[in-house]
């Protein structure tokens, strides 16, 4: 038997999570973090850490994931890669909210939306998710009229980028959060 390299190790690990195998591919996955973490590709280390992080997430680990998204996030912060940061760190900032923890996530997508809305170069698609993870927690924090501006924002960037199911859902949410 072949020895796994850190690439196959990597290549099995999304070949079972396609396969929705999310224990072999968490097991994978960590396999590879951690041979990757002997060595200097701290893009790949991030890589990983996402994978990671997208497994645990669905096998309803949150504190796992959110905890791996943000190391993702560090690692991309150092590298100086902006959009990547906002990304990662926006995702870790949807579980602190699924947690109840708004102080946490808040203090996350701010840093996201903050990044996001600096770099020319990032997808209108990627602003409007991070802006409904936001206007998501301003609803449960009970802040509805921050939570309507944030839906109206999101809705017209999912408007532009032609994302229908974006549209409708800032739709709905606009509708119940309007005191007329």
């Amino acid at each position: 038997m072949m020895p796994r390299t850190l690439e196959s190790l990597r290549e099995q690990g999304r070949i079972a999570k396609s396969e929705h195998r999310l224990e072999d591919s968490r097991n994978l996955f960590a396999e590879a973090l951690t041979e990757c973490l002997r060595g200097a590709d701290r893009v790949l280390t991030a890589v990983l850490y996402e994978e990671l992080a997208y497994v645990e997430r669905n096998l309803l680990n949150l504190d796992a994931a959110q905890w791996h998204y943000r190391e993702a996030g560090e690692i991309y912060r150092s590298l100086d890669n902006p959009l990547k940061t906002a990304h990662t760190i926006r995702h870790a900032a949807d579980i602190l909210r699924e947690q109840e923890r708004p102080d946490d996530a808040a203090q996350l997508y701010a840093e996201s939306l903050e990044i996001y809305r600096r770099c020319k170069e990032t997808p209108l698609l990627d602003l409007a998710n991070a802006i409904r993870g936001f206007a998501l927690l301003k609803e449960q924090t009970g802040d509805r009229q921050e939570a309507l501006n944030l839906w109206r924002e999101a809705r017209d960037l999912y408007q532009q980028t032609g994302i229908a199911a974006g549209v409708s859902e800032s739709d709905v949410r606009i509708r119940s959060l309007r005191v007329d």
